[in-house]
């Protein structure tokens, strides 16, 4: 057998071996491959947190109440303080804030140091919890900061990763208040 031959006879098997290689592990995922990102107009998984007092809470806890804002941040991202400082705290501090609206902080690894936590959850309206990967996979919040709104009735109405502005936070809450 010539060289080329010997060639394109390997290519050929490698080829058909890829594809081989790769319908099976699409067929056979494991549970944990079989995350399901979710997206706006799906509906919010109920989850359970833990806040920087050491409470659980669930956000079926705020169904047909509020619209629940999560920030999914990293303790050590400079973007995710400053969202932080300018856009949230101006948006909770400020009087027109609708009451039915709950503002929660979440890390995005359960290693995150809960001292630091607590000491940024310090005189703020809005709830900071211990986050999980899980979780941030789940919400596909693969940057920092990553925003999730989810309406009254547990439908996600807005995700996006990166930092926005109070305006257009305030725009995409009253969307999911309407």
């Amino acid at each position: 057998m010539d060289a080329k031959t010997l060639f394109a006879t390997l290519l050929v098997a490698g080829i058909i071996g890829g594809f081989s290689i790769n319908n099976y592990f699409m067929n056979n995922e494991t549970t944990e491959d079989k995350i399901v990102d979710l997206e706006v107009g799906n509906e919010a998984p109920d989850f359970t947190l833990t806040d920087t007092d050491g409470n659980s809470f669930n956000l079926s806890d705020f169904e047909n109440e509020k619209v629940v804002v999560l920030e999914f941040m990293n303790m050590g991202c400079g973007s995710c303080h400053n969202f932080e400082k300018n856009v949230l705290k101006s948006y909770c501090d400020d009087d027109a804030m609708p009451e039915d609206v709950k503002v929660i902080s979440l890390t995005q690894t359960e290693n995150e140091d809960k001292d630091k936590l607590e000491e940024r959850a310090e005189d703020k309206n809005w709830t900071y919890a211990m986050g999980s990967e899980g979780m941030t996979d789940a919400f596909g919040a693969d940057r920092s900061p990553s925003i999730v709104i989810i309406d009254k009735d547990g439908m996600i109405t807005f995700s996006e990763s990166g930092s926005m502005s109070k305006s257009e936070l305030e725009e995409k809450i009253n969307e999911a208040l309407e």
